[in-house]
């Protein structure tokens, strides 16, 4: 069975094709049938993926922006902030099956593709690691920084494949 679920609160979240799920940008998908997850358009956004290996669910929400603490859009989209994206990602996993306790998580994105003071990648990044830390979930793998962009497929073994804008593919 394949969750769907939406961040923006209602509809079916991230398109079926065919055996793959496309999550796009503020948008949040669990898969248990096989399915692969993927997003593209990682800038300074960053895609987290959750599994639990021993059941086989899987989730990747693609999170715009570090925190929803300063605005009320984090309740109407949890997927577009990092927080209340990953928040949201362990309800809805655990709600197709998962054990949080079994959780493991791989991060890719969260480029620094402006030169700017205030840059948003790095600090998706570093929100991420502190709310998984806090929710007792390690990062097994990364693939963040730089100024490169990225696509991801999030597959069914649990690997997540990131594919940077350069050509450079690696397997985390």
């Amino acid at each position: 069975m394949t969750h769907r679920p939406s961040s923006r609160g209602g509809a079916l979240g991230g398109d079926l094709d065919g055996g793959r799920i496309k999550v796009g940008v503020s948008d949040l998908a669990v898969a248990t049938d096989g399915e692969t997850l993927t997003t593209s358009g990682l800038g300074s956004c960053v895609a987290v993926a959750l599994a639990d290996q021993t059941t086989g669910v899987r989730g990747l929400v693609h999170a715009m922006l570090p925190t929803s603490a300063e605005t009320d859009t984090g309740i109407e989209r949890p997927g577009k902030y990092v927080d209340t994206g990953i928040e949201r990602l362990i309800a809805e996993l655990e709600t197709a099956g998962a054990d949080p306790g079994r959780l493991e998580a791989r991060v890719a994105g969260g480029a620094e593709m402006l030169d700017i003071t205030d840059a948003i990648g790095p600090r998706n990044v570093e929100r991420t690691e502190e709310f998984l830390e806090a929710a007792g979930i390690p990062v097994v793998e990364r693939a963040v920084g730089d100024g490169v962009g990225r696509t991801v497929r999030f597959r069914a073994d649990g690997r997540l494949v990131v594919r940077a804008a350069d050509g450079f593919e690696r397997v985390l």
